[in-house]
């Protein structure tokens, strides 16, 4: 897990220096798309937020899935008022695309969560389960609204946090996900 979250911080440490080659998107707790950490005790909520970041060819739209825990229970789902039109659901494929294009982190939902018990576990974002689909992807913004496969950057860990990355890379970190 720490490999992972060091090739991520370096990707997004490099990757800011130049145009955004490839879209990511990212599952946190925060409206800020900065920590992707749940720590409660006994039974406790958190809002889970989907956060996108579109490759230099913009993004349209999104198709992807997330995966839930048996100990994570879903609640209310808010739709973000840029969102034109949404098929599936959140847990057994989701396409959304947008009014228009989208060039910089936007968000298509958050939603409420609650977490049963202390058993450590995670949220994933995965693709989208339709045989036809062959990653996460995002509908761009070039003519004809080609997809493109873009990379997951984070998941939900819950009841176990690893966010600890040292304060000189997570200061780089946040300058990523902060702009």
């Amino acid at each position: 897990m720490k490999k992972v979250l060091i090739i991520v911080a370096l990707l997004l440490v490099y990757g800011s220096a130049f145009a955004q080659p490839v879209g990511y998107i990212g599952l946190f707790v925060d409206d800020s798309h900065s920590f992707w950490c749940a720590e409660g005790s006994g039974f406790y909520s958190f809002e889970m937020w989907i956060w996108c970041l579109p490759s230099e060819r913009g993004m349209i739209c999104a198709e992807f899935m997330c995966v839930y825990p048996a100990n994570v229970i879903q609640s209310t789902l808010t739709t973000n008022p840029i969102v034109s039109v949404t098929l599936g659901t959140l847990d057994t494929g989701m396409s959304v695309c947008y009014f228009a294009c989208e060039w910089d982190w936007n968000w298509p939902f958050h939603q409420t969560l609650w977490v049963t018990d202390a058993t450590e576990s995670v949220i994933t974002i995965e693709k989208h389960p339709d045989p036809n689909i062959v990653c996460i992807q995002f509908a761009n913004c070039e003519p004809g609204y080609p997809t493109e496969c873009v990379s997951p950057i984070s998941m939900i860990e819950i009841n176990h946090c690893t966010n600890a990355v040292d304060e000189s890379s997570w200061s780089a970190i946040k300058g990523l996900l902060n702009r």
